[in-house]
């Protein structure tokens, strides 16, 4: 509900899946990530923001392939709010 450290989807580790099932077939145009803005880190730092990933669109989530939709990498030192386009 807001970007305060600890009001997160936290990953253990340096990698991480996340699967989202909608109620429908969608055709995204565009995909968001957002993490706290350095400003709001108790350490001064935001090592713990995504860096690469990739977004797959899947039948179903049992899917093991999926559709490659894009590749990104996310700019720690940009906008807390970041948007990347659907590549494909």
């Amino acid at each position: 509900p807001d970007i305060y450290p600890g009001n997160c989807w936290a990953f253990r580790g340096s990698q991480g899946y996340l699967v989202v099932r909608l109620s429908m077939k969608i055709y995204p145009t565009a995909f968001t990530v957002e993490h706290i803005p350095k400003t709001l880190s108790p350490t001064g730092n935001i090592t713990s923001a995504p860096k690469n990933f990739s977004v797959y669109g899947l039948d179903d989530e049992y899917q093991e392939g999926g559709t490659l939709l894009g590749q990104y990498v996310y700019d720690q030192g940009g906008e807390p709010l970041q948007m990347f386009p659907v590549m494909v």
